[in-house]
């Protein structure tokens, strides 16, 4: 009925016509609008926050974290889980091969690598590949890891004087949040300078968790360049990791 008329008043009238449609059709748009920001019985108990993406992590990450790793050990299914999602970000382990100008110095390369890919650990306990694993499993479960770089001296007899601590989150000092006075400042654990660029790390010498690790444990500075922080990105500026 409503198109039939429509029809008659264009035909007579087509300035009406127009206006009537164009007025229709933003009562329509009105009517739709989007689900999730109108509010009534369905939407009632749905909290949201305007908060920044550390401000999130900082609130929730804990009890997330904590809740993961339980689930990890006491369900099968969740520890399946993580398993299936490391295996497949890592396969048998990422490995290098050199392209040097020569064979030889291919060959050399390959032999210092091999090496140091056995002996890499600092807990002596695994190899390259099994630190690249390591990494994936607690990034999927805990949201994030570290790996701190270990400088050897001579003593050790390394021919690569290098070695690879993998450490749980936890180290990072998340309660380290302060102004620093060269206009820099430390956001969960992790300094930036003037310019927003990370400078160090704040973390604990032993896991907070730890029975030895004692009340009074305070974290130590330790510069970027010893630090690599493994955590997915999800938004601009988010710089811890969840789960």
């Amino acid at each position: 009925m409503s198109n039939w008329l429509d029809n008659l008043v264009g035909l007579i009238a087509p300035r009406r016509a127009l206006r009537h449609a164009q007025t229709r059709n933003a009562l329509q748009a009105l009517r739709r609008g989007y689900d999730g920001a109108k509010t009534g019985r369905l939407t009632g108990g749905w909290i949201t926050a305007g908060t920044d993406a550390d401000s999130e992590v900082a609130i929730a990450s804990f009890r997330l974290r904590d809740r993961a790793r339980d689930l990890v050990r006491n369900n099968p299914y969740a520890a399946k889980a993580v398993m299936t999602h490391a295996s497949s970000m890592i396969g048998s382990g990422i490995t290098p091969r050199p392209k040097a100008e020569t064979q030889a110095l291919d060959d050399q390369v390959t032999s210092l690598w091999d090496e140091f890919s056995e002996n890499c650990d600092a807990d002596g306990r695994t190899t390259f590949y099994g630190i690249q694993t390591l990494m994936a499993r607690s990034m999927v479960e805990s949201g994030e890891c570290l790996l701190q770089l270990v400088r050897r001296p001579s003593s050790f007899g390394l021919r690569v004087p290098l070695q690879l601590r993998v450490l749980e989150c936890d180290h990072l000092d998340s309660t380290s949040d302060r102004n620093l006075p060269d206009g820099g400042f430390i956001q969960q654990g992790i300094e930036f300078n003037a310019l927003g660029m990370r400078v160090a790390y704040w973390l604990f010498p032993r896991h907070p968790g730890s029975m030895r690790q004692g009340s009074m444990a305070k974290s130590i500075r330790v510069p970027v360049t010893e630090v690599l922080h493994l955590y997915d990105r999800l938004r601009p500026g988010q710089n811890r990791g969840v789960t």
